[in-house]
């Protein structure tokens, strides 16, 4: 969109880019203190996202697999799809192996799609930095528009500034994110901080890790006793 709309000179057309690179995100969790010094994040193995993975390939998670010792099975979006690649986890792990795994192979390729990864490269690069909620400031983890496509930038062309939006005091979805602390952990789960009236976004994605344990877990912590 952006190279078209270049093309044809539009001048009310601009983009707010905020994407994000998943590979930097999982060396920033392996190398995190909860993960590589204190242990408090058993951390076995990652399920590789689908979307992501159809673009840039199975290639780039080989390096976790083989420096840390960590197994990837990259997944597709459908529920057997998740339950496969969580079996072929379970199988990795239980059989002492790392590897990189593809279960989403009817999308997903060990190159990726280069056609693709040639367009992503012409338009965008890398950022010194980015944010991420829970993991803080992580270098280059993040793309921006290039300067060629300047025109386009809303960044450039308003002069936005990224300003950081802290999370409740009593939200812990940054620890809850990283696997510190479970759903359960955070005080106002359930009570202030539900689906309804979210107070962080574990809560206000349907996907998130707190919206999923209202949802679908939040029963299982309580016992029940037979009268």
């Amino acid at each position: 969109m952006i190279r078209q709309a270049k093309a044809l000179g539009l001048d009310n057309f601009s983009v707010l880019c905020n994407h994000v690179l998943t590979p930097s995100a999982i060396m920033t969790i392996l190398e995190s203190p909860e993960v590589r010094e204190l242990g408090t994040v058993p951390l076995d193995g990652f399920i590789g996202p689908a979307h992501v993975s159809t673009v840039i390939g199975s290639r780039p998670y080989a390096f976790f697999a083989e420096e840390y010792r960590k197994p990837v099975v990259i997944a597709g979006f459908e529920p057997l799809d998740v339950m496969q690649a969580i079996r072929m986890l379970v199988r990795q792990v239980n059989e002492g192996r790392a590897e990189v795994e593809n279960e989403f192979t009817r999308a997903v390729t060990e190159d990726g799609n280069l056609k693709a990864q040639a367009l992503v490269s012409e338009v965008f690069e890398l950022r010194r930095s980015f944010e991420w909620r829970g993991l803080r400031e992580v270098p280059y983890s993040a793309l921006k528009i290039r300067k060629a496509f300047a025109a386009h930038d809303a960044e450039a062309r308003f002069g936005l500034e990224y300003a950081p939006v802290p999370d409740n005091k009593a939200c812990e979805c940054g620890a809850i994110l990283r696997g510190v602390k479970k759903p359960t952990d955070c005080k106002i789960f359930g009570t202030v901080c539900t689906p309804e009236n979210p107070m962080g976004s574990c809560m206000v994605s349907s996907e998130g890790a707190c919206a999923a344990h209202y949802n679908f877990g939040r029963f299982r912590d309580v016992p029940v006793v037979a009268a």
